[in-house]
């Protein structure tokens, strides 16, 4: 099973590791394992810094590609058919049948969503709300 991290399970990775759940902490931690970072999560890092949300990443935002590679992870890139099938995505389902209102799913959600289901990749993710479409998830 090859992982695709969601941005913020890297962001953890890297500076509190505890706030990742064991079994993910666990396949990480494994040298066989399997990891890709999408383009994505490195334009969502690069518009946190930006609005002063993650102040820390100044100093390497500019490296984050490279820093990815160091990790032995792989980047993956975003293709017209990720973008196409990210644009199909707007909500998920309720937490339960009594819920009126469906939850939003953002743009970056929504292009690691297609890219997990496109390239057979299991998304790390603690966002509930993307756990609950249906598509391969691992927290």
């Amino acid at each position: 099973m090859k992982l695709l991290l969601d941005t913020h399970a890297l962001l953890w990775l890297w500076c509190c590791p505890q706030l990742l759940s064991p079994r993910v902490r666990e396949r990480l931690e494994n040298p066989h394992q399997a990891v890709v970072v999408s383009v994505a999560s490195l334009w969502e890092l690069s518009e946190a810094e930006q609005r002063a949300e993650l102040p820390e990443l100044s100093p390497v935002i500019w490296q984050l590609p490279e820093l990815v590679l160091q990790e032995g992870f792989a980047l993956l890139p975003i293709q017209p058919r990720h973008g196409l099938l990210a644009g199909q995505w707007r909500e998920a389902g309720p937490k339960s049948a009594s819920m009126k209102r469906l939850r939003p799913i953002d743009l970056t959600g929504r292009l690691l969503l297609a890219q997990a289901q496109l390239e057979n990749l299991t998304l790390v993710s603690a966002d509930t709300t993307l756990r609950r479409t249906g598509v391969r998830c691992l927290w």
